[in-house]
């Protein structure tokens, strides 16, 4: 409200701050120092999770355009540290005065300096903080959607090994079968029609074993995009954490509030929008500009000595009509804008995160149902379906069926595999945390 000629106004009712999580910046996600820089002699050979993590902390394109962005932030600081608003003005009046026939010369040189007197430099200097807090916070932001990214493509390609692993065993089982078949018709024992069932079944082995190196090839070369790496990306290595249930929902919720950098951007962001607010209703407030000036006259009749005049000026300029009212209503809109999009980022992050929770459970379940009596006998089971082709006991017909379900089992379990791994970094994203980061690896059935 405005008040008074000497202009008295306060911003309006200004959003909370810290409502749903600390106004601070988060660095719940930092790495130490990664691998060698490309170029060096001493690059590695094989990267784990946190080698991939630290590499990319410190080489990813989308983060090293974050930090640059990052300084104009920090530019804002520059302006905020200055002491006056504007730069001084000098004046110089000259001419001539005549009296009575008589022209003596007068002139008069001044310098002004508008001054501010309500606090706006300190608010400024609350203002360009604030606002360096919410770039940093924005920074940390990319920083953990390159950190989930990464995890995501590190399980797929940890993932694809043991699918390759799995196809590779098929495509010998499939290998052998149609060496039995060969022999069988070799020996007059079989129709030459069973060696076409073996070769289908042997491509087919082998075309889903290409689209598994396919597919390592494409997450390796977007892996390696992302954290930054030029070049063949090394050897990706590392355990992954076990199949099990997700933490309890009101757990995950507290450290999403706690730790999720995109929420923690959002409280800076209406800190930030609240401290414009503050100053666009300070910048309303009367600026003086107080001067000095000095003048010589002549003298108004012959003979008399020149007049030195020395005068202080004080201008106040009158707020009748123009308060910053347009600054100051976007301020406060802004403020009001960045308090609807933190609510809003927190309710979606609240129904993603119970979505993620029950997925990440049915994948769990899913992985139970081949664990218990399914994959601990499948290799017991392909043994004895190739034993049993071989002394005759099933013809190729009913070893090709019993190989694809055998197949479609095996497949059906990695499947819902990857689906936990995969689901384990979309509920890691959306806590903000890595939930399983400091837990050994069991061996599934444990």
């Amino acid at each position: 409200m405005a008040c008074g000629l000497l202009g008295c106004v306060s911003p309006g009712p200004l959003p909370a701050v810290g409502v749903y999580a600390p106004a601070s910046v988060a660095q719940t996600h930092a790495h130490d120092d990664g691998p060698a820089a490309e170029g060096s002699s001493a690059l590695p050979t094989r990267l784990d999770l946190d080698g991939l993590l630290a590499f990319a902390d410190a080489h990813a394109p989308v983060i090293a355009t974050a930090r640059a962005r990052l300084g104009l932030a920090e530019a804002g600081q520059v302006n905020a540290d200055l002491t006056f608003p504007a730069n001084p003005s000098l004046s110089l009046n000259a001419g001539a005065r005549t009296v009575d026939g008589q022209t003596g010369f007068d002139f008069q040189v001044a310098i002004q300096q508008q001054l501010e007197i309500a606090g706006e430099q300190r608010l400024r200097r609350d203002a360009a903080k604030a606002e360096r807090d919410a770039a940093e916070a924005r920074v940390n932001a990319v920083r953990w959607t390159v950190h989930v990214e990464v995890h995501r493509l590190f399980v797929a390609l940890r993932m694809v090994e043991e699918r390759r692993a799995q196809a590779q065993r098929f495509v010998q089982l499939s290998e052998k079968l149609r060496d039995i078949a060969a022999r069988q018709i070799a020996a007059g024992e079989s129709s030459p029609l069973i060696l076409l069932v073996a070769d289908a079944d042997l491509a087919q082995t082998r075309e889903a074993l290409i689209a598994i190196e396919q597919s390592q090839g494409a997450f390796a070369a977007r892996l390696a995009a992302i954290i930054g790496w030029s070049g063949a990306l090394p050897a990706v290595t590392g355990a992954l954490p076990t199949v099990q249930p997700a933490p309890a929902l009101a757990d995950l919720t507290a450290q999403m509030l706690q730790s999720h950098p995109e929420i923690r951007a959002a409280e800076l962001q209406v800190a930030a929008r609240n401290a414009d607010a503050r100053l666009a209703a300070r910048d309303a407030w009367i600026e003086p500009t107080i001067g000095l000036a000095y003048g010589r006259e002549s003298a108004p009749v012959p003979d008399e000595k020149p007049a030195d005049i020395l005068t202080i000026s004080l201008g106040v300029p009158l707020p009748f009509w123009r308060q910053n009212q347009g600054p100051r209503a976007q301020a406060e809109a802004a403020a009001q804008v960045a308090h609807r999009v933190r609510a809003e980022a927190v309710a979606e992050r609240h129904g993603a995160l119970a979505q993620a929770r029950i997925d990440l459970n049915a994948a769990a379940d899913r992985v139970a149902l081949y664990t218990e009596g399914i994959m601990p006998q499948l290799e017991k089971n392909l043994a004895l379906l190739e034993r049993a082709y071989a002394l005759g006991e099933v013809n190729v017909h009913e070893v090709s069926q019993t190989r694809q379900r055998l197949l479609t089992a095996a497949s059906r379990y990695l499947a819902a595999r990857v689906a936990w791994y995969t689901q384990m970094t979309v509920l890691e994203g959306l806590v903000g945390t890595r939930i399983w980061a400091d837990q050994p690896p069991k061996p599934e059935g444990e």
